[in-house]
């Protein structure tokens, strides 16, 4: 029988390599144990830090606000409507920001967060009215987009709104149609300073040569076609006294007419 030689490994190697792999075990499980240790110590350490007195928004002084034209800095904290004190990492920006873009007279709002100084900064971008207009019987006015912002909003205002253009008897059907009507009334060849929609069977409008009925509003390009007809009887007044023309008829733009009061006859 062949014997083969297999090596002896002595006993004293054997236990060092168990003492040494105990040792490393021990070793990684105090590092798990300290890395746990300083990752709970940091998250604390955090939550402390952002909790502290310093990171809160305790009054209205430290909400700047910015872009106001007309509404008063008090006008926007108030819709603002903000509560205090708030930690300035739990302010619900979202939420402020479409508050404050619901309200008419605000178109867009931006709101940032500074910590050095702890301050929240609001920039907003008021409507620009271009109309009075009353709806529904309540008093305000139009911007060029067709959004209708209550009188109420600028009874405070530092700065009130400045138009020419008169709107009479707004509907939620006609604000619809305004923003592709208007540009057509400030670029029309004969300037028109109100427009009565009270009766909706007839818009009337008010321009220079006099009163205009245009009947039943059906589209933009029918309104053309009337301002457009409206055009070519700018020479009326030196054929006709003014005082004369009671309205000018283009409901039906292809056969204007005028209606004129009757001249009194002369007594003998």
């Amino acid at each position: 029988m062949v014997m083969t030689d297999s090596p002896l490994i002595p006993t004293d190697s054997l236990k060092n390599q168990r003492q040494n792999l105990r040792h490393q075990r021990r070793l990684k499980g105090w590092q798990g144990v300290w890395r746990f240790l300083f990752l709970c110590g940091m998250t604390g350490g955090l939550i402390w830090g952002v909790s502290l007195p310093h990171w809160l928004i305790r009054e209205k002084s430290q909400v700047k606000i910015l872009g106001n034209e007309r509404l008063h800095q008090e006008q926007i904290h108030t819709l603002l409507d903000m509560s205090y004190p708030q930690l300035i990492w739990k302010l619900p920006i979202h939420q402020l920001r479409q508050k404050l873009e619901n309200e008419p007279p605000l178109e867009r709002v931006y709101l940032t967060r500074q910590l050095l100084p702890v301050e929240v900064t609001v920039t907003v971008k008021e409507r620009q009215p271009v109309a009075e207009a009353t709806m529904q019987g309540k008093a305000g006015f139009i911007d060029a987009q067709g959004v209708w912002i209550p009188r109420s909003f600028y009874q405070d205002a530092q700065v009130k709104p400045s138009v020419q253009l008169k709107v009479l008897g707004l509907s939620p059907q006609s604000l619809t149609y305004w923003e592709s009507i208007y540009p057509l009334i400030i670029s029309s060849p004969v300037e028109i300073t109100a427009m009565d929609w009270r009766d909706p069977s007839n818009l009337i409008l008010h321009t220079a040569l006099g009163k205009v009925h245009c009947g039943t509003y059906r589209n933009r390009e029918q309104l053309l076609k009337q301002l457009q007809g409206l055009s070519k009887l700018r020479q009326l007044s030196s054929q006709v006294a003014q005082e004369r023309i009671i309205y000018l008829d283009l409901s039906n733009p292809d056969a204007p007419s005028v209606h004129l009061k009757e001249i009194p006859s002369k007594s003998e």
